[in-house]
């Protein structure tokens, strides 16, 4: 059967990630000689753009990252046919080759080996962190329906995390407007607070606290090692489970005690070097443990973080080391960030972890 005359008359529709910002955009598409005609974006050469997954119709492109086309139907035969094809061995192998994927396999054989001999927080620490980063991109797009947004307030979100990050290297932070008191941290420097965290909070002070223990789970490694714990090797080629699966593994995790005072060391420590009081964020954790307080003191005890008790007496304590604290936000900053997700206030909601 041959191609209409004219391709560029016949359209599709579709999704796509432009690569720039976590929002879905639904499209329309054409071929047009050998470019993709996308509705209200630039168009893009074909030979540019390659199959994601064998068994969907995901597509990505060679020059952009985070970028992604996808169809949930499948298209008519002349865009269909100018598309990359199926792979024969599986998306990973078919762009890089099935040498070099078995180059690659025997590599991370021999990470995993390493692990299960010195543990998940040695591999952890050998994944690049540029492919953690994309890790990272992939999952939060998947929060892009609720994400919010505004420039003032994301100026502010950003000022105050290039202050609370390790050198040289700035955590990437949004603000999901979900009615939960919380912030997750995903791979690659991606920290996402709940709208729940802002609306709940005293001060902008006590949402720096919980982004700086966000950050040390990072820096600590613990998003990747919980990743890896869950999907293993499939993480690392890509057949572990979806992004969406591992952002629901991220929000629902439990770091372990040691892990959790190592994000509690972190956010102390970086809250001090940058002149913002931790007493704010101790009280914050003064009104988590009244909630524990109804509860028995074993279930307390085997909970994966520190009682809040505990965690409010090292803050306090930390709080006597700045001796001329500063605002983590100005007054304008903070009202901008709490307006991100529009007036109205989302619902007091406890129950997963900080």
């Amino acid at each position: 059967m041959s191609e209409p005359s004219d391709p560029a008359t016949v359209r599709a529709a579709a999704w796509l990630h432009d690569g720039q910002s976590a929002v879905r955009h639904d499209v329309t598409v054409a071929i047009d000689g050998g470019d993709l005609l996308i509705d209200g974006f630039p168009p893009v050469p074909v030979d540019r753009l390659r199959r994601l997954d064998s068994a969907e119709m995901a597509f990505g492109r060679s020059d952009l990252k985070g970028w992604r086309l996808g169809f949930d139907v499948e298209p008519p035969g002349p865009i269909l046919w100018r598309l990359p094809a199926r792979a024969r061995y599986g998306g990973p192998i078919d762009r890089i080759g099935l040498w070099g994927a078995a180059a690659i396999g025997l590599a991370l054989s021999a990470l995993v080996v390493l692990g299960a001999i010195q543990g998940l927080d040695l591999l952890a620490r050998a994944i690049p962190y540029s492919w953690e980063q994309r890790l990272g991109d992939a999952i939060s797009g998947d929060f892009g329906e609720h994400a919010c947004r505004g420039p003032a307030g994301q100026k502010a979100l950003d000022g105050l995390a290039r202050r609370l990050s390790p050198s040289g290297r700035p955590m990437r932070v949004g603000v999901v407007n979900l009615p939960v008191v919380n912030a997750v941290a995903l791979p690659g420097g991606r920290i996402l607070i709940f709208r729940g965290l802002i609306d709940d909070a005293k001060s902008p002070d006590e949402v720096a606290g919980v982004l700086a223990h966000e950050i040390g789970h990072v820096e600590h490694r613990h998003v990747m090692v919980s990743l890896l714990r869950r999907f293993g090797i499939g993480l690392l080629i890509g057949s572990g489970g979806s992004a969406a699966e591992y952002g629901q593994v991220l929000i629902e995790s439990r770091y372990s005690r040691a892990a959790e005072s190592e994000a509690d060391d972190y956010s102390i420590d970086h809250m001090v070097r940058a002149g913002i009081s931790t007493a704010p964020t101790a009280a914050m954790f003064g009104r988590f443990g009244r909630d524990e307080a109804a509860m028995p003191g074993l279930f307390v005890y085997m909970a994966s973080h520190p009682p809040s008790a505990e965690r409010k007496k090292r803050f306090e304590t930390a709080a006597k080391r700045v001796l001329h604290p500063t605002p983590s936000l100005d007054s304008a900053g903070w009202d901008a960030v709490r307006a991100m997700c529009g007036k109205a206030k989302a619902k007091n909601a406890f129950g997963l972890r900080i």
